[in-house]
């Protein structure tokens, strides 16, 4: 039996009101690279997290060599000999690359002084060892992604780590680059290193990993050898739930005039010539895996983003690039997926927070607010939307999280929009909450308003859109039909694998 380093043993871990792994075991081979795949929330990062010191499990144990550790913090990691390449850059681009590489670790001579030589000869000769090539004194805003994640990678392996985890490392490479990661990946497990493999992109799974472990809904549904590997069978491994009859009838839905259209939008590096239309009484989920344009479309449509190329149409009026202020009087609203940071003012009551968007309709002439025109329609929201709460008064922060949503849905139904743009509708809320929501949601559509949802649950994709828009590296590369999706097509296709 080969060496197993790393042992994540009976790893459970809960936040408020979901259990992001249960009981989940995972072993990693020494010199392995070892891939982790599942939906997005199948808990892969929190597994990553745990093992990065970022987290501590509530329950379980991580065994490295042989040994039970407990790893307490991202420097306690480093320090056992584990590395992690995250997702999202954490480079400093004031800083240098040889700056961002040993920051937190200078090499300090006698008197206190940084030895910024011996730091740059030791940056040169880990590229040159690598295959690749930075010049250390470099500003990191000067470096393209490929450049920028190379020092990601020298960061990482500055403490010769036993362990590297690589957290999506293809998402923003260009063909060639990837080839040359994938060379510098192979060249870590030919000098014993065990690589932790985070990816949605199967094709890569397929060509990269010795093993894959894969996980859905926080648990272990199996691990595949290297002979054993299939796209077919990732697939339904990650899958193959049933819906439950949680969500409302729209097998009758006769979708009515054209509300928006988006032809051919795009933003170089984000967007490729995107375009879909959306009707009243509609909605039209966009599906895919985290980053690949969902969110850019839905923020370029609601004026947030720019776009180079391409139109935005509703009603026949032409929306120019950027604007949320005539966007807003034009009748689009969006819900954004981001409660706490982008949407609510947690310190501010309902009323305030309800009103935000239609302070020039509620105000009179000289800029007073009409509060008793504010205050009727924020109940009548509140009655309709059933936001439970003592009053209009009571600070948002205080509310649960599915009555947050309906906070913000209260402030888009103010303004009376035709098309409503929902980013998460249902995150971090419970199931009575979500049941709620999706009603909502069905009954704005009876009333002519098109919606267009974004989720990263597949069975809430499924669940609500009478069409499916699937997106890939910045590209709608499928459309399905509410009588034709499933999971499984949803997969391939947001894995770049061509049925047929």
């Amino acid at each position: 039996m080969e060496y197993e380093y790393l042992q994540l043993l009976h790893i459970t871990k809960k936040f408020p009101g979901v259990t992001a792994l249960d009981d989940v075991s995972v072993s990693v081979r020494q010199g392995e690279i070892h891939a982790l795949v599942g939906e997005n929330g199948a808990g892969k990062s929190t597994l990553m997290n745990i093992l990065g010191g970022n987290l501590q499990p509530d329950q379980g144990e991580i065994r490295l060599d042989g040994q039970s550790v407990r790893i307490t913090s991202p420097i306690d990691a480093f320090q056992k000999g584990i590395g992690f390449v995250h997702q999202e850059s954490n480079l400093l681009e004031n800083l240098s690359v040889y700056e961002n590489v040993f920051l937190g670790r200078e090499r300090v001579g006698a008197l206190g002084r940084t030895r910024r030589r011996e730091m740059c000869q030791e940056i040169l000769s880990s590229s040159q060892r690598l295959g690749y090539a930075l010049e250390p004194e470099k500003p990191v805003s000067e470096l393209n992604l490929a450049q920028r994640q190379s020092v990601e990678i020298t960061r990482a392996l500055l403490g010769k780590p036993r362990i590297l985890i690589l957290d999506e490392p293809t998402a923003a490479l260009a063909e060639d680059e990837v080839e040359r990661l994938f060379k510098i990946v192979r060249g870590l497990r030919q000098e014993g290193v065990s690589i932790l493999y985070i990816s949605h992109r199967l094709d890569e799974i397929i060509e990269l990993a010795d093993r894959v472990t894969v996980l859905k809904d926080g648990k272990l549904a199996g691990v595949l050898e290297r002979e054993e590997l299939d796209k077919d069978k990732l697939v339904r491994m990650m899958v193959g739930r049933v819906i439950q009859d949680i969500y409302p009838d729209r097998s009758q839905v006769q979708p009515g005039r054209e509300l928006l259209k988006v032809d051919q939008l795009t933003i170089p590096g984000r967007l490729d010539q995107v375009s879909f239309t959306l009707r009243a009484g509609e909605i039209v989920g966009l599906g895919g895996l985290e980053g690949q344009g969902q969110r850019t479309v839905a923020r370029a449509v609601f004026g947030d983003l720019r776009f180079t190329q391409g139109q935005i149409t509703v009603e026949n009026a032409v929306l120019k690039s950027g604007g949320i202020a005539e966007r807003i009087r034009g009748g689009v609203a969006y819900v954004t997926h981001d409660r706490r940071g982008e949407g609510l003012v947690p310190h501010q009551s309902i009323r305030k927070n309800g009103s935000l968007a239609t302070l020039e309709r509620l105000s009179n002439s000289i800029g007073w607010m009409r509060e008793g025109r504010e205050r009727r329609e924020i109940q009548e929201h509140m009655d309709s939307l059933q936001i439970k709460a003592s009053s209009m008064e009571q600070l948002a922060s205080h509310l649960s999280g599915g009555n947050q949503q309906k906070v913000m849905l209260t402030r888009w139904l103010m303004i009376h929009p035709k098309v409503l743009i929902i980013d998460e509708p249902t995150k971090g809320i419970d199931i009575g909450a979500r049941m709620s929501i999706y009603q909502i949601i069905h009954q704005l559509t009876q009333a002519g308003i098109g919606i267009l949802m974004l989720t990263s649950d597949m069975v809430e994709l499924i669940g609500l859109s009478d069409r499916t828009l699937i997106f890939y590296e910045g590209r709608i590369v499928r459309e399905l039909a509410r009588d034709e999706v499933t999971e499984e097509r949803i997969m391939k296709a947001a894995s770049g694998i061509t049925e047929g």
